[in-house]
């Protein structure tokens, strides 16, 4: 099985760790001797100040730094919107169609996301600053390049494949360190960080309008270049892991695979990132098939990140309430009802933005509830790997989610030239609650199983009868 390093914090961040996990719990002992060894001390006594976690102090400044890389990052990558609006309606390329530019725009989601086992094994090379200055270099090239581009194949290399990888890069190292600086605050600490992709894309979509229409799309995508990369600096220069040491984590693991629990994991995110880019790129456009100005629509794009800002937090709330699944199912469910309520009638601006708003606070649940989902799915020890793991597929179905969408919009101009697709999108979100709910089940039944034994250390050794999950249907037990 191939291996690799990674920075990572104590055993009690594990949970909330996508890259990595502490040696005593990425180790892999037998069931009966799990619960002895996830209360071992992941390191030696003369590294235990390491591990006392300051809940404060220069921890304020790091969420600071995990803010700003949000912002420029997720948030950043969202006013993507707005240059493929411009790129449908203006024709920049020759020879590019609306599937070329949709392509792009899911690969400078998706391709990142889809490299990040190797991004994993490069963190654990040469560690967490690095890796994020690396990735700073590469985002900013990219942006910097696609401004020049002649060709539509320039545009995909640059605008597509080496943004996406710049990002993860940047991204997904940054990960893990919240959680080595907060114990009692982490909630608020993490609430407020993950507001910056909410306040990046907000005005990443506004901003850049505004210069794309006043100077060009080229002058667009450099004035975000720089913007990002300066910005980066500042984050660069703030954050700073506790973690001293390297320790081993597996890329993959079979006992994984061959889990149920993983293949319904798999179905949530395909389903849920065939409805969520959709959203994510297409308010700006279909906002302006209802008549109304390429700026309006930009502001309806960057409403959906107001309501990242402010729903995030709160759907982590109601998490902490009622369980991460049962959270998620509500969500979906919500966003489903919204879409064919909302979006398919909608014919005036009002109602695009109040959409944009409350979908922007729900359709992101997966990315605040998928540690906890995954720690009871795989427990600790195998939470990392499952992470990586499930990042390809979400990758993947997010580079195909915009091409999806514009094959499915009509010829049309009008307000009914997106219907199929937000159909598309509705139906998306249901079948995201449906897998939810079929999760649920199965965890209950697991759990029933498992009696007394903390999914924590995991229960991936029992075996759910294809029936017992049948048996809950009617069950309101939290998870």
């Amino acid at each position: 099985m191939p291996h690799t390093n990674a920075m990572t914090g104590a055993q009690d961040v594990a949970l909330q760790n996508p890259t990595a996990l502490p040696e005593k719990v990425a180790d892999q002992p037998s069931p009966e001797n799990s619960s002895s060894d996830i209360e071992k001390s992941p390191v030696s006594s003369s590294d235990d100040d390491e591990f006392q976690i300051p809940d404060g102090g220069y921890g304020w400044l790091v969420v600071l730094a995990v803010f700003l890389i949000n912002a420029n990052t997720w948030g950043a990558n969202s006013g993507f919107s707005i240059y493929l609006a411009h790129y449908l309606e203006d024709g920049t390329f020759s020879g590019g169609d609306k599937y070329d530019y949709a392509l792009i725009g899911g690969m400078s989601f998706g391709i990142g996301l889809i490299l990040a086992p190797g991004v994993n094994v490069l963190h654990g090379y040469i560690g967490t600053k690095p890796t994020i200055m690396l990735g700073a270099c590469v985002q900013f090239a990219a942006l910097m390049m696609a401004s020049f581009a002649v060709n539509l194949w320039q545009l995909y290399m640059t605008q597509g494949v080496l943004q996406s990888l710049g990002m993860a890069l940047i991204a997904l190292p940054g990960f893990g360190i919240l959680p080595q600086w907060f114990k009692k605050r982490r909630d608020i600490a993490s609430a407020i960080a993950a507001g910056g992709s909410g306040v990046g894309g907000t005005m990443y979509n506004l901003a850049m309008q505004k210069v794309l229409e006043k100077r060009g799309v080229f002058w667009a995508l450099r004035a975000q270049s720089i913007l990002i990369f300066g910005l980066l600096w500042i984050a660069i220069a703030l954050i700073r892991s506790r973690m001293k040491k390297s320790i081993t984590v597996s890329i993959y693991d079979m006992e994984v695979l061959r889990s149920a629990g993983f293949w319904i994991l798999v179905m949530y995110c395909i389903v849920c990132m065939f409805g969520y880019v959709i959203v994510l790129y297409d308010m700006a456009a279909v906002t302006k098939t209802l008549g109304y100005s390429a700026y309006q629509g930009s502001i309806a794009a960057a409403m959906v990140q107001v309501g990242s800002f402010f729903g995030r937090p709160i759907v982590g709330l109601l998490a902490q309430k009622v369980g991460a699944v049962t959270a998620s199912f509500i969500a979906y469910v919500f966003c489903a009802i919204f879409t064919f309520s909302m979006w398919i009638p909608a014919r005036n601006l009002p109602t695009m933005y109040a959409y944009c708003i409350l979908m922007g606070g729900l359709m992101g649940t997966i990315f605040a509830t998928m540690p906890p989902i995954l720690s009871k799915l795989f427990g600790l020890r195998k939470t990392a790997t499952a992470y990586s793991m499930a990042w390809i597929f979400l990758g993947s179905a997010g580079l195909c989610s915009p091409v999806i969408g514009l094959a499915l919009k009509t010829d049309s101009n009008g307000p009914t030239a997106y219907l199929p697709c937000s159909i598309f999108a509705g139906c998306a979100f249901a079948a995201t609650a449906v897998v939810l709910f079929i999760m649920r089940l199965y965890l209950l039944a697991r759990m029933d199983l498992a009696g007394d034994l903390d999914a924590d250390v995991g229960h991936m050794h029992l075996t759910v009868p294809l029936h017992k999950p049948l048996n809950h249907v009617f069950d309101f037990t939290l998870v």
